[in-house]
């Protein structure tokens, strides 16, 4: 199970590599066990062409904000990770994705392409996260 350290890892790898810049394409796992209470078509269209303005986190669930709600939440359950391709982003255990595997992950369920071409995949090999749209997180 991730804990609090990977979780925070992974909210200043996208705060520091992240914020500022427009998610011009999502794709959307359609795997409604760990993508809850939104379809793949209607959160793809809540992302694209939003700013990403911060990351934070609260205990282990942790939130991109962005120019306008809805806002991703991530529950990493198990194996959810946070992975940016070219950034090296810290683990504590064994990762399920390798550097030398196909990109995006077999097991993404959220991967954003950002305006100057940075890549964000959140994997769950294990499918326990929970990933949410949601209007207010706090």
């Amino acid at each position: 199970m991730p804990e609090l350290p990977e979780v925070e890892a992974a909210r200043r790898a996208i705060e520091d590599n992240c914020i500022g810049k427009k998610i011009v394409k999502a794709i959307i796992a359609d795997d409604s066990k760990v993508i809850d209470g939104v379809s793949p078509v209607d959160f793809k269209a809540s992302l694209e062409g939003k700013t990403i303005v911060a990351a934070n986190r609260k205990g282990k669930n942790m939130w991109i904000e962005l120019d306008s709600p809805p806002f991703p939440t991530f529950q990493f359950g198990m194996a959810g990770a946070i992975y940016i391709k070219g950034v090296a982003v810290t683990k504590y255990k064994r990762s399920a994705v390798k550097d030398d595997d196909e990109w995006p992950s077999k097991y993404s369920k959220v991967f954003l392409e950002l305006n100057d071409g940075l890549e964000l995949s959140f994997t769950d090999k294990r499918r326990f996260a929970r990933v949410r749209s949601l209007e207010d997180v706090r």
